[in-house]
């Protein structure tokens, strides 16, 4: 059987995870790897992405490639760069959730709106998707990053995640009239979208575009 490997650094989201990819590839056993205490370190670092959690990074996709998987998917854009730094290391592909999202996004206007819920993902998701951006040559279209306020505090602080999920629509139709697509950068986010399917502009999630990347691993 078919191995994928998926890198988490929150518990939270990996059950709904695994859900999207037994519905497309329900052949292919997924496994999952937690770090938790990845978040608090660049945290403590001031939201540095240091040699050592690079090098962590790196193993985990060494890890994947161990264990026999035909790719790993990193499923947090906040250690995204990590990532691409960890790639050479590592012998199979090692793929992002929101590369195929933010690819995408930069295809479909010039003006691109970048919610995100946590603080220390601003600066990461920025850089992924002018990367995606220049990648799709498309350097030149505005990407405003733009902070969900108390949504990521209602998730996992209060574990409210109906506010979590209500603070990203009413965001999103707040600024929807400056803006030709919004994207919602975060896994955590995806189910927020189902709320603004009358928004009247293109919202972009990144789970089921970044699952679906696998397949020509596969």
């Amino acid at each position: 059987m078919k191995k994928v490997v998926f890198v988490s650094t929150v518990a939270g989201i990996i059950p709904g995870m695994k859900e999207a990819f037994a519905r497309q590839f329900p052949d292919v056993q997924l496994i999952n790897l937690l770090d938790d205490g990845i978040i608090p370190e660049i945290t403590e670092n001031g939201g540095k992405l240091t040699p050592d959690i690079i090098k962590r990074v790196a193993d985990y996709g060494v890890t994947a490639e161990r264990y026999g998987a035909s790719a790993a998917v990193c499923m947090c854009t906040t250690i995204a760069p990590a990532v691409d730094a960890a790639q050479p290391a590592v012998g199979i592909p090692y793929l992002k959730i929101d590369g195929p999202m933010l690819e995408r996004a930069a295809t479909m206007g010039d003006r691109i709106a970048l919610l995100v819920t946590a603080e220390l993902t601003f600066g990461p998701s920025t850089q992924s998707a002018r990367k995606a951006a220049e990648k799709m040559g498309r350097g030149q279209v505005q990407i405003d990053t733009i902070l969900v306020e108390g949504a990521w505090a209602a998730l996992n602080l209060e574990g409210d995640k109906a506010a979590h999920d209500r603070l990203i629509v009413e965001k999103a139709r707040e600024v929807a009239g400056s803006y030709d697509v919004i994207v919602l950068e975060q896994a955590s986010m995806v189910d927020a979208a189902s709320a603004l399917e009358d928004l009247g502009v293109p919202v972009l999630t990144s789970v089921e575009m970044g699952i679906a990347q696998l397949a020509q691993y596969l």
